[in-house]
């Protein structure tokens, strides 16, 4: 339910820049459908539905747009549509969404995140990041038995990027097992942790296994790996931050209600 409700309040921001506009313009009418108001609000609603979409559309447009579903409304309302409960029920959870970023929306307008607070996170952030990236070569195999076979070839001298061309099933075969240049996150933790342990130029002495099969990994090379500067990662942690702040808001919601489930 919250990675849904975080997911919704993507549109928060368009929805929260209409609010003065609207209030500006409540009182003005429009066009009126069998005696059914359309408003300048309505009109700059559904100008920011438009804009959510990516899509472009004249005043005139939307209005012209804003009858027609008027209309169609009306007339659903004559035949019933509205009574039958797979619509009641439709109807209810499309309020709810609509109430849901009404309430983010204001709710993240209280929220000032200062460049010096996301100046902190970036900071703990860079601390605990991986700071190194990997060069390495492997040689990928299906039983563990074969795998010890080539270790011991290796170690009587067979080269490694020859080795990995004649026996390695991975895709990185005919290359000579060559993965180029990598961090951590980039493969699976039972690699990443024997690549960490190895000395540069040498393979490991026994079989790595993944869900891939057995690996035999040599480590060609390593350095240092730069950090993005604040600059180019501020926007993305002011909303990492947004999302935290809304997903602990979320949660006091549900830590003070009484959810009975059946």
């Amino acid at each position: 339910m919250i990675k849904n409700l975080l997911l919704a309040t993507v549109t928060t921001t368009a929805l929260a820049s209409g609010a003065v506009l609207a209030d500006e313009n409540a009182a003005e009418i429009l066009v009126t459908v069998n005696g059914e108001q359309i408003t300048a609000v309505d009109r700059d609603s559904q100008a920011q539905q438009f804009i959510a979409r990516g899509q472009q559309a004249t005043d005139e447009q939307i209005l012209e747009e804003l009858v027609s579903l008027e209309l169609m409304r009306q007339e659903a309302l004559k035949l019933g549509l509205d009574k039958t409960p797979e619509m009641a029920a439709e109807m209810k959870i499309m309020q709810a969404r609509v109430l849901a970023n009404a309430l983010l929306s204001q709710h993240t307008a209280g929220i000032d995140v200062t460049d010096e607070s996301l100046r902190v996170e970036y900071d703990k952030q860079i601390a605990m990041a991986d700071v190194k990236e990997y060069q390495a070569s492997h040689i990928l195999l299906e039983d563990e038995a074969r795998a010890e076979e080539i270790i011991v070839e290796l170690n009587d001298g067979t080269d490694f990027a020859e080795a990995a061309k004649k026996y390695s099933t991975g895709p990185s075969g005919p290359q000579g097992g060559d993965l180029g240049w990598f961090d951590s996150a980039a493969m699976v933790p039972e690699f990443s942790q024997a690549v960490a342990l190895l000395e540069t130029g040498k393979h490991t002495m026994a079989p790595v296994k993944t869900d891939f099969g057995w690996h035999i990994i040599k480590l060609n090379d390593s350095r240092s790996k730069e950090p993005q500067p604040f600059d180019a990662v501020k926007e993305q942690l002011r909303n990492m931050k947004m999302r935290s702040e809304i997903e602990l808001f979320i949660t006091g919601l549900h830590d003070k209600a009484t959810i009975e489930r059946k």
